[in-house]
């Protein structure tokens, strides 16, 4: 019997910083066409980022105040905010600052949104 490879195998990493959040290529994948993103948190502490279509921004039943634009590289993607940061960092009771926290990811397809395993360190 012969075990095929797969990508959906492999997880995916987000890099917290003390002004963002850094997504590897494998946890960006859900974003490519986000026009926004929104980012909060669940009750087990674990960040939660949902991709936000341009429509549903256009239909103005959210508030774009709220949302926050996602970068898209070739091998990356990365929500640029000090105050998220601030946010998180107190949250989830980590000192974000020059040294980068990883933390593993799980994309979660039932709610289309990724979940950050804060309670999941990486070295």
């Amino acid at each position: 019997m012969i075990e095929w490879w797969t990508s959906k195998e492999k997880r995916g990493q987000a890099t917290l910083y003390s002004s963002n959040i850094t997504l590897n290529k494998i946890a960006s994948v859900p974003f490519e066409f986000a026009y926004r993103v929104q980012v909060g948190m669940d009750e087990n502490k674990n960040i939660v980022i949902e991709p936000i279509a341009k429509e549903r921004v256009e239909r103005g039943d959210m508030d774009e105040y709220n949302l926050l634009e996602i970068k898209i590289k070739p091998s990356y993607s990365r929500i640029c905010s000090t105050d998220l940061m601030s946010f998180i960092s107190k949250a989830i009771g980590v000192s974000l600052g020059k040294d980068p926290v990883k933390y593993e990811t799980e994309w979660e397809e039932e709610n289309n949104h990724l979940v950050i395993l804060s309670g999941k360190e990486k070295e």
